[in-house]
């Protein structure tokens, strides 16, 4: 077998990240990501191309740099920031048992200790804010318009990062009944409903870009949309939408809080939690209650207004480029 660098990266996703090893394609996802990142990182910083990498270059001292810097530079949350550390941990384990040679170099990189992450800050968008990145996007261009629809499309299915880049156009259905079936944790599907507006979005989203099967969501290249694509986009909306909506500066917006700002949305209107529940795909309504635990006067209200739908002790009361042309580009493909 191949033991240079690229070979080994090329067994790694073909073969023994699913075959070998058993891992999900999210786990491989988020592999992937930390390697192909830390190669860019090798590149951009050091000018090392991906052909010329080897042992020398996984140095313990390397990889905590590149930790520090895609935290303070890329400001990765601490989490993403030990996601990383353990996706080069990993693919260092495995060639230390192809090419011996990287035996210590995998022992020294295990000693990198994960970063305690804080508590993290259950910050959801209100209205204003949600409707100010909305306005804030120019749909009058290619790249706005898509833009628009992924925002819309996360927002009202309250989808994971990675339930929104698996999604197919031919996973919406429309008639009768207006929905879309999402692949979620644990292999699970859920079917989801869509409102009409939404519809509307996605027919004319297909039309305009003759979309009727594949990917939901590409990126400029014309492969589908990656994580870190997503949080980019968000990103740069709130930037721009923080000329407006100045409270958009205390917030951390990621692909998950649009997630969490549909769940609480739905809350404040009053939906019930069990609604909640199977709307966001959790195996128990405990971990829903949790998630919407925002702290806030209104927020604290309308879970106790809920708690009491679920026990019937009242009536229901009402409460909305890098580009690698060759291996990296190549072996992309494996992990979509």
């Amino acid at each position: 077998m191949n033991k240079t660098f690229p070979g080994m990266l090329e067994r790694y996703v073909v073969s023994y990240v699913k075959d070998e090893a058993g891992m999900s394609p999210e786990t491989l996802r988020a592999y992937y990501a930390a390697i192909e990142q830390y190669v860019i990182w090798l590149k951009d910083t050091r000018s090392i191309g991906i052909k010329d990498i080897d042992v020398t270059h996984f140095s313990k001292e390397s990889i905590k740099s590149f930790l520090s810097y895609i935290e303070t530079e890329r400001r990765v949350s601490v989490t993403t920031r030990n996601h990383r550390r353990a996706g080069l941990v990993a693919f260092l384990a495995f060639a230390s048992e192809v090419n011996p040679v990287y035996a210590n170099t995998y022992i020294d990189a295990k000693k990198i200790k994960n970063k305690k992450a804080p508590k993290p800050k259950r910050d959801f968008l209100t209205v204003e804010e949600y409707q100010a990145m909305l306005e804030s996007i120019d749909i009058s261009t290619d790249t706005g318009f898509k833009h628009y629809i992924l925002i819309n499309v996360m927002y009202d299915t309250a989808a994971r990062v990675d339930e929104t880049v698996r999604m197919n156009r031919e996973d919406f259905s429309f008639g009768k009944e207006n929905s879309i079936v999402i692949f979620g944790k644990g292999s699970k599907y859920r079917r989801v409903y869509l409102t009409k507006h939404t519809v509307k979005l996605i027919k004319e989203y297909s039309r305009k870009f003759n979309l009727e099967k594949g990917a939901m969501f590409k990126n400029y290249c014309g492969d589908r949309i990656s994580d870190s694509g997503i949080d980019y986009i968000l990103k740069k909306y709130a930037k721009i939408a923080y000329a407006k909506q100045k409270t958009l500066g205390s917030k951390i917006v990621s692909p998950h809080i649009l997630r969490r700002s549909k769940a609480t949305h739905m809350l404040l209107n009053g939906a019930s939690l069990p609604i909640i529940q199977r709307f966001l795909g959790h195996e128990s309504i405990q971990t829903t209650e949790a998630y919407l635990e925002i702290g806030s006067e209104a927020m604290t209200k309308a879970v106790e207004e809920a708690g009491k739908l679920i026990f019937k002790d009242t009536p229901e009361e009402t409460v909305s480029s890098w580009k690698d042309p060759d291996i990296l580009r190549r072996l992309k493909w494996m992990v979509k």
